[in-house]
C-alpha cells in the first residue's frame, strides 16, 4: 500500500511506515538524508510560517505524490483533514484525528477546562486575555506562559514575578499565550493507541526538556527515554485511556505528565504523532506506524515486555553554523551505527536554537544510554567547534 506523509518534518513517520512495509512519499521541509532512505518518493517544499501556508502552491506539489492509498498529516499540518479530503474528493482516507478533535484538544485553555471538568488533576491555566490587569492572577510565582496552541516547548518561559507578567500582558500578540502554574517535577508520557471507542497505553515515557547540553531554550522538547518507571504509571496509562476514550481519540496519541512530590498531574493531550515514537519503536518492538493505521480498522495492539531501554536526544544550534563534511561524515557513521536520525545534508545552515540532529541509543538501564548520548553529543560539539563553520 502507498503512504504520503505531508509534515513540516516527516521522518519519525515515514521510517516507522517504511520499516511496517509501505511504499513511503513524503512532503516536508527538510532534507534529511534518511528521510530519503525510507522515503521512495519525497518531496522538499520551503515553509517560510507553517501557521500561514500557501495552499494553491502546496496543492501542486501534493498532486505530484498522487495517487496514494491513504494519507497521514504529520507536524504542523494535522488541522488540515478537511481541506484534504476535499481536494481528493474523498477519495484518498486521511488517517488523523478529524479536525474538529484536533483543533480542540490541542487548545490548551480548552483543554484545561475539560481537565477541570473530569476532576483531573492540572495545573492553573487561564488566557492571557482574560486578565484585565496582572493583580488578577492569582496561580503565584514563578509562573510560565504558554502558546494556547503548539508543541515543543520552544515559546515556552517563566514569568517571575507582577512586573515581568505586566511587560508580558503590554505584548501585542498576548491574546495568543495563555499563563500557568510552574510544577516542579519529572515531564513524562504515555504513549496510546486508541481507536476512538477503546484505547491501550503502549509506553511511558521520560520527556526531556531544556537541557543544557542539548538547547540553550529552558523548556524544550529535546528528547525522551524509554520506558520510565514509577509507582504511578499505572495511574497514568490508566487516566489516558480514560482521556482517550473520553475525547474520541484515534490512532498514535499520547497524554503527559508532570510527577511532582504530591503525584502526578496532567499537562496536556497530544492528539498526534509524538516525538517519542523512535525510542517506544526500539524498546518494546512494535511498530507504531502498523498500529496507527490498524487502529483505524478496530484494532489494539497486545502490548509485551518491555525489551530494552532507549534515549533520543535532539541537538539544536548554539548558533548560525554550515554543516560541512566533517560534521555530516561524524552524523553519517552515527547513523551507519543507527546511533543518529534526521541527518542533515552538506551544506546545510543552521541557525540558532534549530534542531540539528537526534542521537539515539539502547542499553540495559537508563543510566546506561543517558552516558551513552553524552557521549554522541560531545563527539558533535567537539567537531563543530573545531570546524568554525559558524556564518
Amino acid at each position: 500500500m502507498k503512504v504520503l506523509v505531508i509534515g513540516v518534518n516527516t521522518r519519525h513517520i515515514a521510517c516507522s511506515a517504511s520499516r511496517a512495509g509501505y511504499t513511503v512519499y513524503t512532503l516536508n521541509q527538510f532534507n534529511d538524508a534518511d528521510l530519503k532512505t525510507c522515503s521512495d518518493r519525497s518531496v522538499i517544499y520551503d515553509m517560510p510560517d507553517v501557521h500561514d501556508l500557501n495552499l494553491p502552491e502546496l496543492l501542486q506539489f501534493i498532486r505530484t505524490l498522487l495517487p496514494v492509498d491513504f494519507i497521514v498529516l504529520g507536524p504542523g499540518f494535522e488541522h488540515l483533514g478537511n481541506w484534504l479530503e476535499e481536494i481528493t474528493k474523498g477519495n484518498i482516507p486521511v488517517l488523523n484525528n478529524p479536525p474538529h478533535i484536533f483543533n480542540k484538544i490541542s487548545d490548551k485553555a480548552w483543554m484545561a477546562e475539560k481537565l477541570k471538568i473530569l476532576n483531573l488533576p492540572h495545573p492553573f491555566t487561564i488566557p492571557l486575555d482574560c486578565l484585565d490587569t496582572p493583580e488578577d492572577w492569582t496561580g503565584g510565582y514563578p509562573a510560565i506562559i504558554k502558546p494556547i496552541s503548539g508543541a515543543g516547548g520552544m515559546e515556552n518561559r517563566l514569568v517571575s514575578d507582577l512586573k515581568d507578567l505586566e511587560m508580558t500582558m503590554a505584548m501585542p500578540e498576548c491574546g495568543q499565550y495563555l499563563l500557568q502554574g510552574y510544577i516542579k517535577g519529572t515531564v513524562t508520557s504515555v504513549s496510546i493507541i486508541s481507536t476512538g471507542k477503546q484505547a491501550v497505553a503502549i509506553a511511558v515515557n521520560e520527556q526531556l526538556a531544556g537541557i543544557d547540553t542539548l538547547t540553550g531554550m529552558p523548556f524544550a522538547y529535546c528528547g525522551n527515554i524509554t520506558p520510565t518507571i514509577s509507582e504511578h504509571n499505572e495511574w497514568m496509562c490508566k487516566t489516558a485511556i480514560n482521556l482517550a476514550v473520553e475525547l474520541e481519540l484515534v490512532g498514535s496519541n499520547g497524554v503527559d505528565f508532570i510527577i511532582t512530590d504530591k503525584g502526578p498531574v496532567v499537562l496536556e493531550v497530544n492528539p498526534r504523532f509524538q516525538g517519542s515514537i523512535d525510542t517506544v519503536e526500539h524498546s518494546t518492538g512494535l511498530n507504531i506506524f502498523r498500529l496507527h493505521y490498524e487502529s483505524f480498522q478496530g484494532k489494539l495492539p497486545v502490548c509485551g515486555d518491555i525489551q530494552c531501554f532507549s534515549i533520543k536526544t535532539i541537538f539544536f544550534a548554539r548558533r548560525k553554523f554550515v554543516v560541512e563534511k566533517k560534521v555530516y561524515d561524524y552524523l553519517v557513521k552515527c547513523y551507519n551505527k543507527g546511533t543518529a536520525a534526521d541527518i542533515p545534508s552538506i551544506g546545510t545552515v543552521c541557525e540558532k536554537d534549530e534542531p540539528v540532529v537526534s542521537f539515539l541509543s539502547d542499553g540495559k538501564s537508563k543510566t546506561e544510554v543517558v552516558r551513552q548520548a553524552g557521549q554522541l553529543v560531545s563527539g558533535l560539539i567537539d567537531i563543530i567547534e573545531d570546524t568554525h563553520t559558524e556564518v
